[in-house]
């Protein structure tokens, strides 16, 4: 009989102390489940950035593109309107706003300097954000009425 209680006590003894080690052991696993959760969502935050950074740049280009195409078609088009409406001596300044594609817009402004008998035209493409600027000069014959192109560039952007 005490053989048997001997038996019975060594098996609860060991049955608190394994109970023991699992609580033990399970402190343990929490810091540790915490620690490789925060590094994974740490490298899921820092890739959404990442991914985040290389679409605004790649988009900032398009748009950019965008604008400097915007600026050419206001150009050209106002090269034809002088063309087309002007007379020899008569052509006045004039400002209008050409829509180009589904989200760009160039903002044109004729002038004529009287002295030289230049026309300048100014064009600002606008694409959402970015804006770029194309200024052309065009020498008007007062005999022929023959327009040619002096300059067509880009310049600076600057504020009208």
């Amino acid at each position: 009989m005490t053989e048997i209680r001997e038996q019975e006590l060594g098996i609860r003894g060991e049955t608190r102390l394994r109970q023991g080690y699992g609580e033990a052991r399970g402190a343990v696993t929490l810091p540790g489940f915490l620690l490789i959760t925060l590094i994974v969502v740490e490298l899921a935050l820092a890739g959404v950035i990442t991914a985040n950074a290389l679409n605004n740049t790649l988009f900032g280009e398009r748009l950019a593109i965008e604008a400097s195409q915007a600026a050419r078609a206001g150009a050209q088009d106002a090269i034809l309107t002088v063309i087309r409406r002007c007379p020899l001596s008569e052509c006045q300044s004039t400002s209008y706003t050409l829509p180009v594609g589904s989200r760009s817009t160039a903002e044109v402004t004729i002038s004529r300097d009287v002295v030289s008998g230049n026309i300048t035209i100014t064009s600002i493409g606008k694409s959402f954000t970015r804006n770029k600027q194309v200024e052309v000069v065009l020498a008007v014959d007062q005999a022929t009425g023959q327009a040619k192109v002096r300059s067509f560039k880009e310049v600076a952007f600057s504020l009208p």
